[in-house]
């Protein structure tokens, strides 16, 4: 698992804010890079140093911005990094398997089990953060991820994030965590899709065919029907879309009956996602009610992938390990989970079919491992 933030044992005098790490002097560009180097001979116009040595320290901490640290094993050439003071935090890792830009802590649900809980503080600070990110990111970049809180609430600034996106990675693909809500706004999607067709998938939930119970499992009246909106309205000015499930003890008996929904409403959507619960945020504090084990739901999940094919629905499976997933439905489980909050099991060392799961969040974990049974033969796999 990575570790995203790390405290120096200096301090610098300024905020720095959001730099692109680098390895040499060459390629130091002032307000844009930090350099992050033993060597203690630095060319004279770097003015920000990232150091694990002492002696760098000692011998420029009077001239130039020094964060020490005694230890600091993660780190990557061309790594994005927000920078306050004696805080490094990592904002975009090259060698990770998932990139994605956090835009704001506000949103208009309240999930039952968020793993981001919202906050109604002012974070506009992200908008020209991010902006500065999209400018540092890698051009040949495949996917970048967006998510919040609710991002589409930023409004005209949603949009400009992703005229920046497209203007800087034009070959990107973007996909949006969002519930879709917005979306109710046509004008607000045209102007989306004015940048972006082609190139946004926006990720939506619903939790229940039932407009009641998924208002419930989003503590917001309203929410089913105004997402139900929006996917068409995103569907009629050629965006795609995508709609995920999170399994709960709130909604795992209803899952054939929103698949069999979906087919009869919405059936124009790209993909299915059926998700494993991560056990931080608000799931923590409604365990009792939301909790559940996976091989309580197996054969729930075997029926509504059942539906999903009768129906030529694309599914797969999220966020759950393959010896958790019925025999049957095992092809439709995914690698899903970022490598940041990914782990396994030593148990796990045992399975033939180790490369293929996704293992199991760092949160999850506690949940799922005495669970786990390593499996013996890799053809469940061979679909994959």
């Amino acid at each position: 698992m990575i570790t995203l933030l790390h405290k120096a044992q200096t301090t610098s005098n300024k905020t720095i804010g959001i730099r692109k790490i680098v390895f040499t002097d060459t390629e130091y560009i002032d307000g844009d890079t930090a350099i992050f180097t033993n060597d203690r001979n630095i060319n004279s116009n770097v003015q920000l140093i990232i150091t694990t040595s002492l002696d760098v320290l000692n011998k420029y901490k009077n001239e130039r911005e020094v964060l020490y640290f005694e230890t600091l094993t993660m780190i990557e050439e061309y790594a994005i990094v927000r920078i306050e003071r004696d805080i490094l935090f990592f904002t975009f890792m090259p060698s990770s398997n998932a990139h994605t830009l956090f835009l704001t802590k506000r949103c208009n649900h309240y999930c039952l089990m968020c793993s981001e809980p919202p906050s109604n503080t002012n974070d506009d600070y992200l908008i020209n953060e991010n902006m500065k990110i999209i400018e540092l990111l890698d051009k040949d970049l495949y996917s970048i991820g967006i998510t919040g809180g609710e991002p589409t609430l930023l409004g005209k600034n949603f949009v400009k994030i992703i005229s920046k996106i497209r203007e800087e990675l034009p070959d990107t693909k973007i996909r949006l965590l969002t519930n879709g809500r917005s979306f109710k706004n046509e004008d607000f999607v045209k102007e989306i899709s004015d940048v972006a067709q082609g190139y946004l998938t926006s990720e939506i939930p619903l939790y229940n065919s039932d407009y009641i119970k998924h208002d419930y499992i989003v503590q917001s009246k309203g929410a089913f029907f105004e997402s139900i909106e929006g996917f068409y309205n995103l569907a009629k000015y050629k965006l795609t879309s995508e709609v995920r499930v999170v399994l709960t003890k709130k909604n795992y008996d209803n899952l054939e009956d929103l698949i069999y929904f979906i087919y009869k409403n919405i059936p124009f959507i790209d993909h299915i996602a059926l998700m494993g619960l991560e056990y931080i945020g608000f799931t923590l504090n409604n365990l009792d009610d939301i909790h559940i084990s996976p091989l309580d739901y197996k054969d729930k999940l075997v029926d509504a992938i059942g539906v999903a094919k009768k129906y030529n629905l694309p599914i797969s499976i999220y966020n759950l390990p393959l010896c958790l997933v019925d025999e049957k439905v095992q092809k439709y489980a995914k690698q899903s989970i970022s490598d940041w909050k990914n782990e396994f099991s030593d148990v796990c060392d045992e399975c033939a079919v180790r490369d293929s799961c996704s293992g199991m969040f760092t949160s999850t974990k506690p949940y799922f491992e005495p669970l786990l049974i390593p499996i013996k033969s890799t053809a469940c796999v061979t679909s994959l």
